[in-house]
C-alpha cells in the first residue's frame, strides 16, 4: 500500500471519528475528492462508488469501468479489457460495468493533492455550516471555555472548547484588558458569520453592555425568576457601568440583590470585568429622580428639563439640567467626563452639570427680569388679587395665556385684556433694557477689580558699566 493511500486513509478514519462525519456526508466528501483527483490525473473524471462496509467500518472505493475488446488510450481511466475484469467478477462480459478498486499508486503526487485540497475543503464547509447552526440562535449569550490563541493588533483569536475559532475585535474589547496566548475569557457573542465567509465565524465581545447584565443572571437566580429585572444598562467597557434595576416583589430590595450579601454578588461580576466599576441604582419612571440616583456620588441639588436644539444634528433634543454644589462638579462628572455621559445614557437623555454658583447668579438676573402684576399701572389691587388668583401673577403670565381664560377673571373684558397686553409688552421691554444695562455694569465693575488685582510692572532702566 502506497504512502499516498494511507495519508489519505487516515485523513478519512480521522474526520469520521473526531469530526462527527456521519456515513453520507464522508462518502459525498470523499466521492467529490477523487472524482477532482482522477480529473487532474486523466482530463476527465472517473464514474466513482463509494460504499460504507458496516461490518468492518471501512470505506470500500473503486471505479466504475466499461469492459472492452479493445482499450482506446484516451479512456484507459474509464475501460477495461474482460480479461482483467474478471479477475475481480468472474462473470463479467462485453458491455457490463465493473467496480476496480481504486489504486492510489496510479495517481501522481498533484492529483493526491487536489484530493486531498477537495477534502479539506468540503470538510471545512461542513463544519461551518454546523458552527452556523448550533451559535446562530445564541447571540447575546456568555460563551464559556474560550482559551486565547493569538493576539495581533488588538485582534483577540480564540478557541472554543478547543475546537472552534472565534474572535474579538478591537472595537469590542475592553480597555485596559491585556491578553496573552493560553489565558481564559469569557466573552458574550455579539455576531454569528455566515459560512461562506472566511473569517472566524463566531464574533465576541468584552465591550457590550449584554456582557454586565449575563454576569448578573448568572450570579442572581432571582432574575432568572423574574423577581428583579434590570431596567436600564450603559456602559463604558474597562471604566464603569451604570444599571438601573427593579423589584416585582414589593418584599425584595432590587439594588441589595444586585449587590449580594456583603457585596459578593457585585463583587464578582467586577473581578470578571477586571476591576470595573458598577454604580447600581434604583430605577424610577421619574426622570429627575433618575437623573439625581444616575449622577451618584454627586449631591444633587436641582434637576430642570429644557428642549433645545442641537447645533451638530439640528434636530430638537431634552436636555437635563443637573445643579450640583461647585465643589462637586468634578465629583459629578467623573473622569474624562465619563460619570455624566453614562448617565445620560442610562436615562435617555444628554445630561448638562451647572454649578450651584452659576445657578444662582443666572436664578437672580431672571428674578430681576419678572414684571410683577402689582407693577402695573391698570391694575388696581382688587384686580391684581384676582388675577394672581387665577394664575396671572407676571408679566409673562399675561403674554402666554389664552384669551379665554383672561375672560374669566372677574372685572376683565375685551378691552382691560387689550390694556393688561400692552402694558406686559412695554413693562417686559423696560425691565430687560434695565437688566441688559445692570449686566453690562457689572461687567465693567468685575473688569476693573480684575485690572487691580493685578500686580504692576515697572520696566527697570538696566544700564551696561
Amino acid at each position: 500500500m502506497s504512502d499516498n493511500y494511507q495519508r489519505i486513509e487516515a485523513l478519512a478514519a480521522v474526520i469520521r471519528e473526531s469530526k462527527g462525519a456521519n456515513q453520507e456526508l464522508l462518502i459525498e466528501w470523499l466521492k467529490r475528492g477523487l472524482m477532482e483527483a482522477t480529473e487532474k490525473e486523466f482530463g476527465s473524471p472517473q464514474n466513482i462508488r463509494i460504499t460504507w462496509d458496516q461490518k468492518n467500518d471501512d470505506v470500500i472505493i473503486v471505479a466504475l469501468m466499461e469492459v472492452v475488446r479493445e482499450i482506446e488510450p484516451a479512456w484507459s481511466h474509464l475501460q477495461i479489457t474482460r480479461r482483467k475484469a474478471r479477475k475481480y467478477n468472474p462473470e463479467a462480459d462485453y458491455g457490463d460495468e465493473v467496480g476496480i478498486p481504486i489504486d492510489f499508486d496510479d495517481f501522481g503526487r498533484s492529483a493526491i493533492n487536489v484530493f486531498r485540497h477537495e477534502f479539506h475543503t468540503l470538510e471545512r464547509s461542513a463544519e461551518r455550516d454546523k458552527v452556523y447552526d448550533e451559535y446562530s440562535g445564541r447571540i447575546g449569550q456568555l460563551i464559556p471555555r474560550c482559551v486565547v490563541q493569538q493576539v495581533y493588533r488588538n485582534r483577540v483569536n480564540v478557541r472554543i472548547a478547543g475546537q472552534i475559532d472565534a474572535v474579538i475585535p478591537p472595537e469590542e474589547r475592553a480597555r485596559g484588558e491585556r491578553f496573552e496566548h493560553g489565558d481564559t475569557v469569557l466573552p458574550v457573542l455579539v455576531e454569528v458569520l455566515s459560512p461562506e465567509s472566511t473569517d472566524p465565524q463566531l464574533v465576541l465581545s468584552r465591550a457590550n453592555p449584554l456582557l454586565v447584565k449575563r454576569l448578573f443572571e448568572r450570579e442572581a437566580p432571582e432574575i432568572d425568576e423574574g423577581v428583579v429585572q434590570i431596567k436600564a444598562i450603559a456602559r463604558e467597557a474597562g471604566v464603569r457601568t451604570k444599571i438601573a434595576v427593579t423589584s416585582n416583589d414589593i418584599r425584595v430590595d432590587a439594588v441589595g440583590t444586585f449587590v449580594g450579601m456583603k457585596g459578593m454578588r457585585v463583587q464578582s461580576v467586577m473581578r470578571e470585568l477586571n476591576g470595573e466599576r458598577i454604580d447600581i441604582i434604583p430605577w424610577t419612571i421619574d426622570r429627575k429622580l433618575l437623573v439625581t440616583s444616575a449622577l451618584l456620588p454627586a449631591t444633587v441639588l436641582k434637576v430642570t428639563m429644557d428642549t433645545r436644539i442641537n447645533h451638530e444634528t439640528g434636530e430638537e433634543e431634552t436636555v437635563m439640567i443637573a445643579t450640583v454644589p461647585d465643589d462637586e462638579i468634578g465629583r459629578a462628572k467623573g473622569k474624562g467626563g465619563h460619570n455624566v455621559r453614562l448617565a445620560g445614557k442610562l436615562i435617555g437623555y444628554r445630561i448638562e452639570i451647572e454649578e450651584k454658583s452659576l445657578w444662582e447668579e443666572r436664578k437672580r438676573w431672571e428674578d430681576m427680569l419678572r414684571v410683577d402684576i402689582s407693577e402695573f399701572e391698570s391694575v388696581n389691587s382688587q384686580l391684581a388679587e384676582r388675577l394672581t388668583r387665577a394664575g396671572f401673577d407676571s408679566a409673562d403670565t399675561l403674554i402666554d395665556c389664552s384669551m379665554d381664560r383672561l375672560l374669566n377673571v372677574q372685572g376683565v373684558g375685551p378691552v382691560k385684556i387689550k390694556k393688561l397686553l400692552k402694558e406686559a409688552s412695554e413693562q417686559i421691554e423696560r425691565r430687560i433694557k434695565t437688566v441688559e444695562l445692570k449686566k453690562e455694569e457689572t461687567r465693567k465693575a468685575a473688569l476693573e477689580n480684575e485690572a487691580t488685582d493685578e500686580p504692576s510692572v515697572e520696566d527697570d532702566e538696566v544700564s551696561d558699566e
